[in-house]
């Protein structure tokens, strides 16, 4: 079909029907790519293997170009992925894994359909369940053998050893290659368990993700943990006993083990019952830090809510999705990216609950930080009730970040109130360490000592500051500057950036690095990179877009923003200050031993100070 552009003509039609319409440059790289293609495979004796061409990845929007399903010479079912490039010449990059096309920053083909396969073989049912084999590989047609030569040395090695790399000129290995795979036959029958298979995390993903938790004494559950787990688990348990659906909204503070409780249930869950779970946040910088943790293919566990999108979600398409961080629901799956074929009717929160059996809501609704974002037990429940699904609430109180120390959160809720009062009996005690400075260079050298005397630590500021790309040559641009004092934030990644490129694996993304390294210590965190992630001491700077005013509280000043989301008009001064309020209490409750504070605006820091002196002091501070 592809020669005579009828395959070209086929696909057009099915994508408009199914994700939107096709844009010509993608009609055009079917046209050429597949008719490429389809030169390699002709007369190889493969007439009996069944084809796919943009089969989906489950739960995403990534696709495959190529996959050749068919039985290899020990008859055992296989598929073949093909990764079809059209690039003719190709730079190496100075970030690992990726190559510049054009000026541009893509990941090395290799390591990109490794990564599908690394996917495929954790999440698919044809691969978890039905045992078939699965072999990666790319084929850039229009690329000659010379030009490719730096794509297969160096640092691309162990890339091209597990997906192999083809160009022109090479077609008759690809064709050998596919003929020892996949040229048994039997194609055309087992196709349909790769197209029409279901998302099914494997127990060996599963299984990797618990071992690289169970040694950290953070992911350990305790007492009202313990009982909200049991609940939540009985609960499953009987829907799917019934072949029911049901909604669970757990409700806690900071530190009170939200995330705890969820990644036990995912564990558990997966490997005890045996369910389809998987786990969804809409946090970039939390669900970095959880893939990071876990496998390569980590990905197929953990998601983000817009994953779940209902036009191209089969309705319960797990048993089982956990949804951390769920006052991170926005109002709709929809951005200026998706398609008008697939796009929303309906809220996030009902597009979760469709998607699932079970649907497990953790919260804090104290923590909204970004306009759109909506987590609400409201919100839960109204889209419970417009689905005809049963809602459980279950509240966790029990503190177990922060030293475990109760009273240091709620007068960081009282600090941030309009009634804020000065610090109890844990700052003179030792309970929890807080402390007030002057400068912000005081501030990181107290972060600093504590971090030579073994303890972990980093400094994080409200986004008062623009953020820039970094330069040509890596080096990252002091954005923050207060007086003499310079810091750069920390790094931003690819696809965040004006040149854009490729998002890194979660083990070298910048976030992830930036919070883990030692040496980014002087790198500073906002909120969007800061969020998922903790530390024994975290020094916070407080900027001019929330200072305090004797007689008005808590005033948000939106000019001294530089955060876009929240800057701009549409938003309300007080809902504008509900989300600094937000970012804030986020950033203070980061430190598990001690926070360390400094204001950019005086009477800021004299209002901190005198909330944390002693009787005697306050006194003298409150008088300045």
């Amino acid at each position: 079909m592809a020669p005579r552009s009828e395959l070209t003509a086929h696909l057009v039609r099915e994508f408009s029907r199914r994700w939107g319409q096709v844009s010509a440059s993608e009609e055009g790289a079917w046209r050429r790519s597949l008719t490429a293609l389809a030169q390699v495979v002709r007369g190889t004796g493969l007439e009996s293997a069944g084809v796919g061409v943009e089969l989906r990845l489950p739960l995403t929007d990534r696709r495959i170009d190529a996959s050749f399903v068919g039985r290899d010479a020990a008859s055992r079912p296989t598929v073949v992925l093909v990764e079809l490039k059209q690039w003719d010449r190709v730079e190496p990059s100075n970030f690992p894994d990726n190559v510049v096309v054009g000026g541009c920053e893509a990941l090395h083909p290799s390591v990109q359909v490794g990564s599908y396969a690394d996917y495929l073989r954790d999440s698919h049912s044809a691969f978890t369940e039905h045992g078939f084999a699965l072999w990666p590989c790319a084929y850039l047609h229009d690329m000659r053998s010379e030009v490719a030569e730096h794509l297969r040395e160096g640092p691309y090695e162990t890339a091209i050893a597990r997906a192999p790399l083809f160009v022109r000129g090479d077609e008759n290995r690809l064709a050998a290659l596919l003929r020892d795979r996949v040229g048994v036959g039997n194609g055309i029958e087992l196709l349909p368990s790769v197209v029409e298979g279901r998302y099914s995390p494997s127990k060996h993903l599963i299984e990797s993700v618990a071992k690289a938790l169970g040694g950290s004494r953070v992911w350990t559950l305790l007492d009202e943990q313990r009982v909200a787990f049991n609940v939540v688990r009985g609960l499953v348990q009987r829907a799917a006993a019934t072949e029911g659906k049901g909604a669970v909204l757990v409700v806690g503070g900071p530190g009170t083990g939200k995330s705890v409780v969820a990644v036990h249930l995912l564990v558990t869950l997966g490997l005890e019952g045996g369910y389809r779970v998987c786990h969804a946040t809409g946090s970039k910088a939390f669900t970095t830090n959880l893939r990071a943790i876990g496998p390569a293919s980590s990905a197929a566990l953990f998601r983000y809510f817009n994953s779940f999108r209902h036009k191209v979600t089969p309705p319960d398409a797990v048993d089982v999705l956990i949804c951390d961080e769920a006052h991170r629901i926005r109002r709709t799956s929809n951005d200026r990216r998706t398609p008008r074929s697939v796009r929303s009717e309906i809220s996030q929160a009902r597009e979760l609950i469709r998607a699932a059996r079970v649907t497990v809501f953790f919260m804090d609704e104290q923590q909204n930080v970004r306009p759109g974002e909506i987590g609400t037990s409201e919100e839960v429940a109204e889209a419970a009730r417009e689905e005809g699904v049963p809602l459980h609430r279950i509240d966790l109180n029990a503190q177990f970040r922060c030293n475990g120390c109760t009273a240091y959160i709620e007068w960081v809720d009282r600090l941030l109130s309009d009634s804020p009062s000065r610090a109890g009996g844990w700052l003179e005690s030792g309970e929890y360490t807080f402390a007030v400075f002057d400068t912000p260079r005081a501030l990181e050298e107290a972060i600093l000592r504590r971090v030579a005397d073994g303890a972990t630590g980093r400094l994080v500021a409200g986004f008062c500051w623009p953020w820039s790309d970094p330069r040509e040559d890596g080096s990252l641009v002091e954005d923050v500057r207060i007086g003499d004092w310079r810091r750069p934030w920390n790094e931003k990644s690819l696809e965040q950036t004006r040149a854009r490129g490729a998002t890194p694996p979660p083990q070298r993304h910048p976030y992830y690095l930036w919070a883990t390294q030692p040496e980014r210590i002087r790198e500073i965190g906002c909120i969007y990179s800061a969020q998922g992630f903790e530390w024994d001491y975290c020094g916070v700077v407080m900027g001019n877009d929330l200072v305090w005013r004797e007689g008005r509280g808590w005033v948000a000043w939106r000019e001294a923003s530089c955060d876009q989301a929240v800057r701009k008009g549409s938003v309300e001064d007080e809902e504008l200050r509900a989300y600094l309020r937000h970012t804030y209490r986020v950033l203070l409750t980061r430190g598990m031993r001690g926070t360390f504070v400094h204001s950019t605006d005086p009477e800021t820091r004299r209002l901190l100070r005198w909330l944390t002196a002693t009787d005697s002091m306050a006194r003298g501070v409150r008088g300045r």
